[in-house]
């Protein structure tokens, strides 16, 4: 796991700067990736050390900071995260929902292109297909949408799962 604190402050990054945003931090996590990539390790971000507590406004503004770095996480391939206040949870939730719901339909569309080896804009190799098939398993897998919503689109659980397997390393 990628510890935000410990890693900022070891760079001597100040107090008010350490962040999962941070450009140290993008390098470390993206050092990570490469170190891990085809092994099969999975990979969990940092935390946020900003709670959704005190006031109305304060909390909202905590929350919103939260799903952010949440969805940024998700977007750059960190399927885990750290959360440090249960109040961070609701957030964790929505944000992880909303990033699979609204990648459903894209994605589906993209890997029933490549299965039927469709014409579009878009030439995707194997290694793609497998990524496409994994983000709609997490998405299935996390109650994000159902089997029914992604039997809409011309997949299930078996079509998906013909696709993963082992990658090999770099």
């Amino acid at each position: 796991h990628y510890g935000t604190y410990d890693y900022s402050a070891a760079c001597g990054v100040a107090g008010a700067h350490q962040s999962l945003e941070h450009p140290a931090a993008d390098h470390a996590k993206a050092v990570m990736q490469v170190a891990a990539a085809g092994t099969g390790v999975r990979l969990s971000d940092g935390s946020t050390n900003v709670v959704p507590v005190g006031d109305g406004p304060a909390v909202r503004s905590a929350w919103a900071l939260h799903a952010r770095l949440v969805r940024r996480s998700l977007e750059r391939g960190f399927y885990q995260g750290w959360d440090l206040h249960p109040a961070q949870l609701p957030t964790r939730f929505l944000a992880t929902y909303l990033f699979f719901r609204s990648g459903l339909a894209a994605a589906a569309s993209r890997l029933v292109g490549y299965a039927e080896q469709a014409a579009s804009g878009l030439l995707d190799e194997p290694a793609t297909a497998r990524a496409l098939s994994g983000y709609l398993l997490r998405g299935l897998d996390c109650g994000a949408f159902s089997e029914d919503e992604l039997g809409r689109h011309g997949l299930d659980r078996a079509s998906l799962s013909a696709y993963t397997g082992p990658v090999a390393p770099l």
